[in-house]
């Protein structure tokens, strides 16, 4: 399974974002690119979604980030290094444990991100961050190789899956610890703080990864 990141994320949405029910989840990533939208499709057979990406080449886009997609990012704006975002399920956590190696270019991991309009706390959603912390990440290659394991995974019915979402909208996300064993979570938090070397020594290392150091910067012009 995988593991818990040591920070929680924070994403600050649009006014006017559809939180409720959203149509055209998928198609608005055309606006994007093709292969984004493949990806959205494919993640939603996995009861995942595509929220979020940013990275050096594409800035931050995805269905979280639709002001971007319209009007482009804010100028001046520039990410390095690479973070995507997906909606949390058992299944996409299964494929990623089997799929992603130590030599992958990306970490996978679980967090909790809070969606905010403004100074208005709108949700605390679970979700899947994958990150690489490399600077001249090869975006391209990744997304490829992504689209290609999201591909030989398909369960067949994506289609109506799609469609549905598309045409109808729906509640999107799984709320925070709605998947979650209470009990593993306190043996969790009791195993992360614990001090003492020796202990340390028997139980093993902490349950949580350090969230990589993830770079960006505003330009003024």
């Amino acid at each position: 399974m995988l593991r818990y990141w040591s920070s929680d994320l924070d994403l600050e949405v649009a006014s006017w974002f559809p939180f409720g029910v959203d149509y055209k989840p998928i198609s608005i990533n055309l606006l994007y690119g093709l292969q984004l939208k493949k990806i959205a499709e494919l993640c939603l057979g996995m009861e995942s979604e595509f929220f979020f990406m940013t990275s050096m080449l594409g800035g931050s886009v995805g269905s979280l980030m639709r002001d971007n997609l319209y009007g482009g990012e804010r100028a001046g704006s520039v990410s390095l290094g690479f973070m995507m975002l997906l909606g949390y399920s058992e299944k996409m956590e299964d494929l990623l444990c089997h799929k992603l190696t130590e030599e992958s270019p990306v970490r996978a991991g679980i967090a909790f991100c809070s969606l905010w309009n403004r100074t208005f706390l709108l949700e605390n959603i679970k979700v899947i961050v994958l990150i690489s912390d490399a600077i001249l990440f090869n975006e391209e290659e990744f997304l490829t190789d992504f689209e290609l394991m999201l591909s030989e995974n398909d369960v067949g019915n994506r289609s109506d899956i799609v469609y549905f979402a598309e045409k109808f909208g729906y509640r999107r996300f799984h709320m925070a610890y709605e998947t979650d064993d209470p009990l593993q979570l306190q043996i969790s938090r009791l195993l992360y703080e614990m001090e003492f070397s020796e202990t340390r020594r028997m139980v093993g290392p902490s349950p949580e990864m350090p969230f990589p150091p993830f770079m960006g910067m505003n330009l003024k012009l």
